[in-house]
């Protein structure tokens, strides 16, 4: 028998109760109850403070007066800054999170996990109709292991209401008092060599730039980190920084986006010494950090374990205030970073585990896209939830889940894969075939199976073939570039487009059916007059798509007058 009540047949005894010093978000965090419960059910309930008389049905949210009229007695400090309790005690309904966004979580949980409600995308969500809200009985407590969960695709990154119904808190969401903020807010953001040493200032002082094959080096480099006078100027510039910027509450601190490191006499005897170039990073981040700490004691210092620096040193160890951010660029992402045979994985392996045992916190860069080729299928849904786990497994406090973030998204299957990965972020061990499965029919309607047997057709492929997938592959790729294989895909996304329910669900379909096509035109297996018709195809869907990249750092219309095509 049902706990509560909340609405039967259009009517409710029910109020909305607010602590008297609530904060934004947890006026958010009313509102938006009150907003979908009335879409739900058609009531709208009315929202009250703590100090009115308590009544016998009420919805208590956050640190409320009539919890302790109750009885009831909470530790807030357990949920930290996310966490929450969904409970009912008699005839009352309690969602009461920690600070600034334990509470509006728990709203959120309430309507998805209880009551139903879907955020497939920013435009596509499900709220089922009822004439009787009730909730069974409920105690049940969520706190996230990543403290921070970003998911970097574009699908999550335009519209800040979309990503806090996520539970996603990272820095580059546009999250507000009303969401309860970022969790992190960094300054710059990673590769801030040249911002921190400007060029022209090495050009008046050569020696700062990176001694390399017995020579100084300009252009886009790293620099020389064991030169004094660089190191004391770079603790000015930091100090500048921070007091720009006072929101900051993380300094990033880290190797341009290149190789190019330093070799002079004193930045290699150290690295040689400690069986790696990052061990000159971390030295000089650590006396940035040393040297600020007293003075910015809330401020944390992070560095990148990149390519060249992914590996740690010996025995130099990052400070208490310094963070570690590890990224899996060069990893296969077919298979589980955990178990995949492959050298690369290995290796990333050994990182991780190193890096786990000596970060004071460690922070990771994962990678969910092909970026040479957006529209390119990218077969790894099979290990987004074994890859988060592992993560965590290792400590790891921080996860940015990077993929197609160009200004018009839609890479392959990417409102779907953002979904998934911001699911996984807040529970790894959350059932992601559920989550597939709710995606799929939430968003392609009868369409669902065609769409879900394409999935399992190229995931098929590389389970059982052993095919590695990187993020830089071209679509010469073997478990692409078959014949057999993008016909049997030609002949899913057919089916798919005759059993959608609409134009429209129709029109979702052909977006999801551009990367069979973008194979076939970049292994030439259309030609002349054919492939001009399916290049000019391929555009008017991409371009209705409001898709503007092909790849990182190309747009679609460059992409087009390459292809002769506009």
């Amino acid at each position: 028998m049902a706990q509560v009540v909340l609405v039967d047949k259009g009517k409710s005894n029910y109020r909305i109760v607010l602590p008297r010093n609530a904060i934004p978000s947890e006026h958010y965090a009313a509102e938006e109850l009150q907003r979908y419960l009335e879409r739900i059910a058609d009531v709208k309930l009315p929202i009250v403070p703590d100090s009115e008389p308590m009544t016998t049905r009420e919805i208590l949210l956050g640190d409320n007066a009539h919890l302790r009229q109750l009885g009831i007695r909470m530790d807030f400090g357990k949920f930290g800054t996310d966490g929450f309790t969904l409970r009912t005690y008699r005839n009352h309904l309690i969602i009461a999170g920690g600070r600034p966004r334990g509470t509006l979580y728990g709203v959120y949980a309430l309507l998805e996990e209880k009551l139903g409600v879907r955020w497939f995308t920013p435009e596509v969500e499900f709220v089922p109709k009822m004439e009787r809200v009730e909730l069974p009985r409920m105690n049940e407590t969520q706190v996230p292991v990543p403290k921070v969960r970003e998911v970097f695709w574009t699908e999550m990154l335009k519209d800040p209401d979309f990503a806090a119904r996520h539970r996603l808190n990272g820095h580059h969401y546009r999250l507000t008092e009303k969401h309860g903020g970022r969790a992190v807010i960094l300054y710059p953001f990673v590769h801030s060599f040249d911002a921190l040493i400007p060029r022209e200032i090495c050009e008046q002082r050569p020696e700062f730039w990176p001694m390399i094959g017995g020579k100084r080096v300009s252009g886009y480099v790293q620099r020389c980190l064991s030169n004094p006078d660089l190191v004391r100027l770079a603790i000015k510039s930091v100090r500048q920084w921070i007091e720009e910027h006072p929101e900051a509450t993380v300094i990033d601190i880290s190797q341009n986006d290149t190789g190019n490191w330093c070799q002079c006499p004193d930045c290699k005897a150290l690295d040689d010494a400690e069986g790696s170039p990052a061990a000159s990073i971390i030295k000089f981040v650590n006396t940035i950090a040393e040297a600020l700490e007293e003075e910015f004691p809330h401020i944390r210092f992070e560095t990148l374990a990149y390519q060249y620096s992914r590996k740690p040193p010996k025995t130099l160890r990052p400070r208490h205030n310094v963070i570690i951010r590890l990224c899996s660029i060069e990893c296969c992402f077919a298979h589980p970073l955990e178990t995949c045979p492959s050298e690369e994985n290995r290796r990333f392996r050994e990182d991780l585990a190193a890096w786990s045992k000596v970060a004071p916190v460690l922070w990771v860069w994962d990678y969910t896209t092909n970026f040479a080729h957006y529209l390119q299928p990218f077969p790894n849904f099979g290990v987004l939830q074994a890859n988060v786990q592992f993560f965590v497994q290792n400590g790891v406090k921080y996860l940015f889940e990077q993929g197609n973030y160009s200004p018009g998204g839609n890479g392959e299957m990417a409102p779907l894969r953002a979904y998934v990965l911001a699911k996984l972020l807040w529970n790894p061990n959350t059932n992601v075939q559920r989550h597939i499965n709710d995606f799929l029919h939430g968003y392609y309607g009868n369409a669902a199976g065609a769409i879900r047997a394409y999935m399992e057709l190229l995931h098929r492929r590389v389970r059982e073939k052993g095919f590695h997938a990187h993020i830089f592959e071209a679509p010469t790729v073997p478990h692409l570039n078959d014949d057999e294989y993008l016909a049997s895909a030609e002949r899913l996304f057919d089916e798919a487009e005759r059993l959608a329910d609409s134009e429209e669900i129709r029109f979702r379909v052909r977006v999801a059916r551009l990367p069979i096509w973008y194979v076939k035109i970049a292994t030439n297996r259309v030609t002349d007059k054919e492939r001009i018709a399916l290049l000019r195809q391929f555009l008017v869907i991409a371009r209705k798509a409001g898709i503007t990249h092909i790849r990182e750092w190309q747009t679609l219309d460059d992409w087009a007058k390459k292809m002769g095509v506009e």
